[in-house]
C-alpha cells in the first residue's frame, strides 16, 4: 500500500513539471518574451538570451517531470527541480515588490511552489520508491 502512495505521489508531482515544460515547448514565443525570463537574461549579463533561457526552461520542466514520473535519476532530478523553483521563486514570483492583485496572486504562486519543493525535499530524502526505474535498474 504505502508503495502505491509514493508512486501516487511521485506522479502527482511530477505532473505539474511535465505539463509546463509541455506548455513552453508548444508556445516558446510566448515565454522568450516573459518577463521572468527576460529579466534572468538580463542578469546573466546577457550570456544567454533569453530563446536559450526560454528553451532551458522547458528542458529542465519537461525532462526533469518526466524523470521523477518514472523514477529514474530521482534525487538528482530533484535537486535540479528545487534548484530551478527557488529561481522561479526570485524570479517570477517577487510578490514583495508588488502591490495590490498582482502582489496577492503572486504571493500564492510563491508559496504553492514552496509546497513543491517540500515534496522534492521527500523525493530526494525517500528516494523514488518501489516502482521506479531506479529501484528496477538496482536490482538488475
Amino acid at each position: 500500500m504505502l508503495d502505491s502512495i509514493h508512486l501516487v505521489a511521485r506522479a502527482l508531482t511530477s505532473v505539474v513539471f511535465i505539463v509546463f515544460g509541455y506548455l513552453q515547448f508548444t508556445n516558446i514565443g510566448a515565454y522568450t518574451t516573459n518577463p521572468a525570463v527576460v529579466k534572468f537574461a538580463s542578469v546573466m549579463g546577457g550570456v544567454f538570451a533569453p530563446v536559450v533561457v526560454a528553451y532551458l526552461v522547458a528542458v529542465i520542466d519537461l525532462f526533469g517531470g518526466l524523470l521523477i514520473l518514472v523514477g529514474y535519476q530521482t534525487r538528482r532530478a530533484a535537486v535540479i527541480l528545487i534548484a530551478f523553483v527557488i529561481l522561479t521563486l526570485i524570479f517570477a514570483h517577487p510578490f514583495w515588490t508588488l502591490e495590490g492583485p498582482s502582489r496577492a496572486a503572486n504571493q500564492v504562486q510563491f508559496y504553492k511552489n514552496l509546497a513543491i519543493i517540500g515534496a522534492l525535499l521527500f523525493l530526494i530524502v525517500l528516494g523514488p520508491g518501489r516502482y521506479s526505474l531506479d529501484t528496477r535498474l538496482a536490482r538488475s
